[in-house]
């Protein structure tokens, strides 16, 4: 038997996020309200942290990479200098 989240106000059973900057935060929260009487019944971060952790991840190989690429460059400049 599945349970249904209800509101503890009004016993609603849907619900909405809403984006809302309280005042006096520098920040935007999401709000889970019931549909019905707009009541909170939750709080989510705005961003998606999971999402931006990945984004940093795969900027990060990207950057070891490259910085891979101008170490083998720079190896092949001293090797070349050396020659001289």
């Amino acid at each position: 038997m599945f349970n249904i989240s209800t509101c503890a106000k009004c016993n609603g059973s849907s619900f909405k996020v809403v984006t809302q900057e309280p005042s006096g935060s520098n920040f935007k929260l999401n709000f889970v309200q019931c549909s019905s009487c707009n009541t909170p019944v939750g709080v989510l971060d705005f961003f998606n942290t999971g999402s931006q952790l990945e984004d940093q991840k795969k900027q990060i190989a990207n950057i070891g990479s490259r910085l891979s690429d101008i170490e083998s460059a720079l190896q092949q400049v001293v090797q070349a200098l050396q020659r001289r």
